[in-house]
């Protein structure tokens, strides 16, 4: 209608423009100006044309678009297409106006460098990326919700992260909590740990404190979650991963599977203030399921890069060794010991070994005030054997192993951030409630100002050192056919090592997406594992730097 307004307009001004040039001509006005103007009414009289030609063709898509319309509120059982709202803030977000359905298109790439230095074998140094993922995720039919998560650089089958669909609902009274109850299938993380199931967007330092080699990891299983903003329960059954070494337990057995849970109260929760606490639990039942399958479980340090020894190395400094399963279950019948005296495994080996079950648990507390914040997790592990197969089996005997590792850290935020304004609890989390998002900067560079800058100090510890001794040691050997105090020796001695860590960080986060992050490490005590002698007495230092976008 208004290109039609504007065609009158035209048609009226060139009626106009005709009859000044009869009256000019009359006045004795040049021929060369009249000519300019009838060029002008020409190249008028065409843009009227292209005008209309653009007018109808729009009356005819009005009429089709009106057409549809009218035809889906005419047919049983559907309606009119609701108006789709499109965002590109921090990735690509699409949402239809009731909310029903959207979808979101994300991802992550982290590039690290740095150097190890020590006064014997850890001085190296690296640079490449550490994660480049990409993710889809979203909700249809307002109750249903899914993630699809794909890493291009982790280790891993296929390399496929998260991946899962859940439903929500309110099925609790609202005086228990008004945030709907969720049911969640497919890959995801175990609840167990706050830093664990932490997003590594969010998390302070470069890398998770040395408590993730005992935590679980993504596993396929469901889960059930409930909570609000001040308080969480999470729990589920769980089985295999892609992120597993082997996908499937040896030919003819049956898969490990886990029970765990994960509980969170949080009293304060403000703008500038918070109150967290939390626990978790975890048991764990291996089946014929072996280090093969679960190296994280069974071979504690094996299956994770710890906060220091990330430049490339393969597992922690400290680790169970690759001479020992903890289910007991060898993938050969024959163990060399360091003497070259050859150790006959049992032939029960292959069927159970002699673990019967494990359980982790787990106590954590963060608090913020202002810029200052804290934040501290404790963790422990039990390994339960049949003390008869544990002999027969030459495990020194021991019907039991314990390992533990804690981390405290504090960190401030020099241009006045509060890490409480980060907290997301169940109402604004429900995947994983009582954990922290991206930072609320105060002045991004993109508006004039400098950004955030955080600083922060961590000191982290990994016992591995209880239960007996690696078949195939040297102590272990001699112990088999040596005096009594060898043998009191076998039966107390280390297995996996004992390190402590202190980290420095310091980080720049310019726009909301973006992270620049500085790490210093300094290992302060390090007792080696008993397959890595060479390591004892060693004080390495690193310095790691990292460049972060996500979207």
């Amino acid at each position: 209608m208004r290109e039609q307004k504007i065609g009158s307009r035209m048609t009226r001004r060139l009626s106009g423009g005709a009859a000044l040039a009869a009256f000019c001509g009359l006045l004795g006005v040049p021929a060369s100006a009249l000519a300019d103007t009838a060029s002008e009414i020409k190249a008028l009289k065409e843009q009227i044309k292209r005008l209309e030609a653009r007018v109808s063709e729009q009356a005819k898509t009005n009429a089709q678009v009106r057409n549809a319309v009218n035809s889906a509120k005419t047919l049983p059982g559907l309606v009119a297409p609701p108006p789709v709202f499109v965002s590109f803030r921090n990735g690509l977000f699409v949402e239809t106006e009731d909310k029903a359905f959207n979808f979101k298109i994300g991802g992550r790439v982290q590039a690290d460098g740095g150097f190890a230095s020590s006064a014997d074998t850890m001085s190296r140094s690296n640079a490449g990326f550490r994660r480049a993922q990409l993710e889809v995720e979203g909700k249809a039919y307002k109750n249903w919700f899914y993630k699809f998560q794909y890493d291009f650089t982790g280790s891993g089958a296929a390399g496929i992260r998260d991946a899962y669909l859940a439903y929500r609902d309110k099925l609790l009274p609202e005086e228990i909590t008004k945030q709907p109850v969720t049911f969640q299938v497919g890959n995801f993380f175990e609840p167990f740990s706050l830093e664990a199931v932490s997003s590594t967007k969010h998390i302070t330092f470069i890398e998770r404190a040395m408590t993730e080699a005992l935590a679980p990891s993504r596993h396929i299983g469901v889960a059930f979650g409930a909570g609000d903003k001040h308080w969480s329960v999470k729990g589920g059954f769980f089985s295999t991963s892609p992120q597993d070494t082997a996908a499937a337990p040896p030919t003819g057995g049956a898969q490990y599977w886990d029970a765990a849970v994960r509980a969170t109260y949080a009293p304060i929760v403000e703008e500038d203030k918070l109150l967290h606490f939390g626990s978790s639990f975890r048991y764990h039942k291996p089946n014929d399921a072996t280090a093969a399958t679960n190296a994280n479980a069974y071979r504690p340090g094996q299956g994770t890069r710890d906060e220091f020894d990330v430049l490339g190395g393969s597992g922690a400094l400290i680790r169970v060794p690759t001479a020992l399963d903890l289910t007991c279950a060898a993938s050969g019948s024959l163990a060399t010991a360091s003497t070259g005296l050859s150790l006959l495994y049992s032939p029960f080996t292959l069927k159970n070994g002699c673990l019967k079950y494990s359980y982790s648990y787990g106590f954590e507390a963060s608090a913020a005030y202002g810029p200052f914040a804290v934040q501290a997790e404790y963790l422990a592990s039990q390994y339960e054997r049949n003390p008869l197969n544990a002999l027969l089996l030459g495990n020194a005997g021991g019907s039991s192993l314990a390992y533990s590792g804690y981390y405290v850290y504090g960190s401030v935020f020099l241009t006045g951030e509060s890490r409480a304004a980060s907290y997301r609890g169940y109402d604004q989390n429900w995947g994983s409630p009582g954990t922290f998002a991206d930072v609320s900067i105060k002045n991004p560079l993109d508006k004039g100002g400098l950004g955030a800058f955080e600083f922060a100090a961590r000191y982290s510890e990994l016992n591995l050192n209880n239960g007996g001794l690696v078949p195939g040691s040297y102590v272990y050997a001699a112990a088999l056919v040596g005096n009594a105090a060898q043998k009191a020796l076998a039966n107390t001695a280390t297995l996996g090592g004992r390190e402590g860590n202190l980290t420095l960080a310091l980080n720049w986060y310019p726009v909301r997406g973006v992270r620049l992050q500085a790490n210093w490490t300094k290992v302060l005590t390090l007792s080696a594992p008993s397959d890595r002698a060479y390591l004892n007495g060693d004080r390495p230092s690193m310095f790691l730097a990292r460049a972060q976008v996500f979207w």
